[in-house]
């Protein structure tokens, strides 16, 4: 196996594992600088967020490394580093004994990704950006942390519960993973199914065409792509003579001609053809030149299907941002949220707020805020609440969606706002006391107060809340002892 070959496939394993490892021990307490805004900062996912939110985010200076490595080196990303790309590789290399696949000339199928390209850049710049539904990045972190972490983690602890309790075996093992890298809390994601569902689709469409995600959709791809049409350095493929095909059909991209040469902007570096050993060739080497009819999109191409498209478009845009700055939430959403619009607008869904929330109170919305809000993140004080002593979620944001607040603007940023439930509290209802919600209220000054009431002919001190100094955590609601999702106080969205 030819060194460079052998180097690439190093590298993405070492990629791929210090990606999931950035991801996987992203939790509550955050105990290392996390590399998300690194990881989540790819060009297409950064530049519709900030599009769609219109608003700089810093991560474009990482982005910039993104763009250099693009155009002096091609989609090298998508071959090397990306770890949505090598499970598909990985998923590709187990079913090639069962599966042969073949492969005709390049196709005007791969022009389908930078259609879609234009088309998620016109829904930016109506306000609506849905990239993070095709970005591979976020689909693998999302599943990562979503789907498969609570699993795992469920899975693990099921199991040295079950060894420690009927054969006295891996307390200590048990002890140093819940400390290090699972939690010691449940954790449970709504859609997390879903999550899967998305996830593996790309990769069993493998068993039709070889990356066939990265062909034919990726938004990621095809924004590298277009930065690739000229690359800096370029693969000197020998030309051949007579047509066999071999080459063309072991690339998995569908990036090599029937002449041998090569199409940059849809190469992902993987170096397959350069370690292929032909004996039917030219001795003189060729550079891949752009003169076939099936050469990929160009700058200017792309530049001509997106300017009619967004000129049109401008005005509805500016429209619909004058008015989304006073659009309030329906859901209750984390501490330190941007205005709702904005919010749905610059979310990528990633899953790491949800992920580090330390009592598994946020979780994914489906159509509660419309269809724009699917799977962005809202407070459900029926499964946790917000922790007073915690403001993690706006420091693994990786847009800004949700702000990075100071422990102290946290403690007294609002919510929500709690609203005694009369007809369901139990002393206001039956005339008994009870002291749950104030004595679980973190305020120091506490928001729920007692005022003496006289209920069913008895004097009993009743719940009221201080709405000056409610912030609308919900550790009230999720403590209070009334069953069902109703309880006896209820925090409402601000």
């Amino acid at each position: 196996m030819n060194k460079i070959k052998i180097l690439r496939i190093a590298v993405q394993i070492i990629s791929f594992f210090l990606i999931s490892a950035s991801f996987f021990l992203l939790s509550f307490p955050l105990k290392f600088i996390n590399a998300r805004d690194f990881f989540l900062s790819s060009p297409s996912l950064v530049a519709f967020a900030a599009l769609a939110a219109q608003y700089v985010i810093l991560s474009f200076l990482i982005v910039l490394i993104f763009v250099i490595l693009a155009l002096v080196l091609g989609r090298v990303f998508c071959g090397w580093v990306c770890p949505y790309g090598t499970v598909m590789d990985c998923f590709a290399f187990i079913v090639k004994p069962f599966k042969k696949w073949r492969e005709n000339a390049p196709s005007k199928m791969l022009m389908s990704k930078y259609v879609l390209l234009v088309f998620f850049l016109a829904l930016a710049v109506l306000g609506f950006q849905i990239v993070w539904l095709f970005e591979p990045i976020t689909v693998f972190n999302r599943f990562l942390s979503l789907s498969f972490y609570p699993f795992i983690n469920a899975s693990v602890d099921k199991t040295f519960q079950y060894t420690i309790m009927n054969y006295n075996f891996g307390e200590g093992i048990y002890q140093f993973l819940r400390v290090n890298i699972f939690d010691a809390r449940q954790m449970s994601f709504a859609y997390s199914f879903l999550f899967f569902v998305f996830f593996i689709i790309p990769v069993l469409l493998v068993l039709y065409k070889r990356r066939f995600w990265c062909r034919y959709i990726c938004p990621l791809g095809a924004s590298l792509g277009i930065l690739s049409v000229k690359p800096f350095v370029k693969l000197n493929l020998q030309k051949c003579k007579l047509h066999c095909g071999k080459c063309e059909n072991m690339c998995r991209v569908n990036a090599i001609r029937r002449d041998g040469t090569y199409i940059p902007s849809e190469c992902v570096m993987c170096m397959d053809c350069v370690t292929l050993q032909c004996r039917q060739i030219e001795e003189l080497k060729l550079k891949s030149e752009d003169n076939d009819k099936n050469k990929g999109v160009t700058r200017k191409q792309f530049i001509f299907w997106g300017s009619g498209v967004l000129a049109a478009l401008y005005m509805a845009g500016r429209k619909v941002y004058a008015s989304g700055n006073s659009v309030s939430s329906p859901v209750i959403r984390p501490p330190g949220s941007i205005s709702e619009r904005k919010f749905k607008q610059a979310c990528v869904r990633c899953g790491n707020c949800m992920k580090v929330c330390v009592t598994n109170g946020l979780q994914p919305v489906m159509t509660e805020t419309g269809l724009d809000g699917i799977w962005t993140p809202q407070m459900d004080n029926y499964i946790g609440y917000c922790e007073y002593n915690c403001n993690a979620c706006g420091h693994v944001c990786p847009t800004q969606a949700i702000e990075a607040l100071s422990m102290e603007e946290k403690m007294k940023r609002r919510i929500g706002k709690a609203e005694i439930i009369k007809d369901l509290c139990i002393p206001w209802r039956d005339g008994i006391s009870c002291l749950v919600c104030e004595e679980f209220c973190p305020i120091p000054d506490k928001a729920i107060k007692f005022v003496p009431e006289i209920i069913n002919g008895q004097q009993v001190d009743v719940p009221i809340v201080d709405l000056y100094l409610c912030i609308g955590c919900g550790v009230c609601q999720n403590q209070c002892p009334v069953e069902g999702r109703n309880r006896g106080i209820m925090v409402r969205p601000l």
